[in-house]
């Protein structure tokens, strides 16, 4: 454990603080409280979120917050520097260089849908010749109420509610 998780950890301890007491009155979730005194920053959310934890623990804890922050930065930077990089493998090397695949594979997909809705829309249009029975055949019927049938039917006055002159 480092000079961070130390200072926090002493100034709980001397306030006769469990973990479980400065969490509920923090609202910071105890195994980031935990993680924070024992400097497991594996175990932490994102670096903002750890900035954010500290200044609330530090005033809850009276510490001086400049300070904390100053000692992760510092910690935090030393553990940037032990990252190693390795090379790719093979395995994980494009075929062709400069190729993306998944955009390429997007744009044959979204070509061959635009095929089928041509070929789909000019056998529609054009027809195979063949009337398997699924083609709907229309007749004209004729209307035998059409207006010639219908009878007309004079309005008097008991129709309209009126005397007409």
């Amino acid at each position: 454990m480092g000079y961070l998780g130390e200072k926090i950890k002493k100034a709980r301890v001397e306030k006769k603080l469990s973990i479980e007491d400065a969490a509920l009155a923090t609202k910071i979730k105890a195994d980031y409280l935990r993680a924070l005194e024992e400097e497991d920053y594996t175990n932490l959310p994102p670096r903002a979120y750890v900035k954010g934890f500290l200044k609330i623990y530090a005033g809850y804890l009276d510490i001086d917050y400049s300070l904390l922050l100053q000692l992760y930065d510092e910690e935090y930077e030393s553990q940037d520097a032990q990252v190693v990089f390795s090379e790719p493998n093979a395995a994980s090397l494009p075929l062709i260089p400069g190729i993306k695949w998944k955009s390429l594979a997007g744009v044959l997909g979204a070509a061959i849908v635009i095929a089928l809705i041509i070929w789909g829309g000019i056998r529609l249009l054009k027809g195979d010749g063949s009337d398997n029975g699924s083609s709907i055949h229309f007749t004209r019927v004729d209307n035998p109420y059409s207006p010639e049938t219908i009878e007309r039917i004079p309005l008097d006055e008991t129709v309209l509610g009126e005397k007409t002159k």
